[in-house]
This record gives structure tokens, C-alpha cells and sequence, in this order.
């Protein structure tokens, strides 16, 4: 019968443009997969040294606090 639609043959979509994009699409997203996207956290190659001693940095902290 040709209203029956278990006799049509189905489209798969392979020839959609819409299907092939959004094919590429999937491929491009495994690319920057989220166990790759976030190395962890940035750590500067070159840490500036601290000024002055502890007793020193602590006055000034509380000189800014008041």
C-alpha cells in the first residue's frame, strides 16, 4: 500500500547537509574534551620573592587595616 508507512523506505539522513554538520559538529566537540579543557590550575614559571620579613609585611598589613 502507498500510505503505509512501514513499507517506505526510511531516510537516514546521511545525505542532509543539517546531519553531516552536525556530524562535524560531534567530531570538533571531542577535540577539546573536558579532561583536556582544564589542566589545572596556572602556575607562574617565575615567582617574584617576598619583600622584607615576616615581622615587616605583618606591621604594614596592619598599618593598611586601620
Amino acid at each position: 500500500m502507498p500510505g503505509n508507512p512501514t513499507t517506505q523506505t526510511e531516510n537516514t539522513g546521511a545525505s542532509n547537509p543539517v546531519t553531516q554538520a552536525a556530524g562535524q559538529a560531534a567530531d570538533q566537540a571531542k577535540a577539546f574534551a573536558a579532561h583536556k579543557s582544564a589542566p589545572g590550575p596556572a602556575v607562574p614559571q617565575n615567582m617574584p620573592e617576598q619583600e622584607g620579613t615576616k615581622e615587616e609585611r605583618q606591621a604594614k598589613a596592619q598599618a593598611l587595616n586601620k
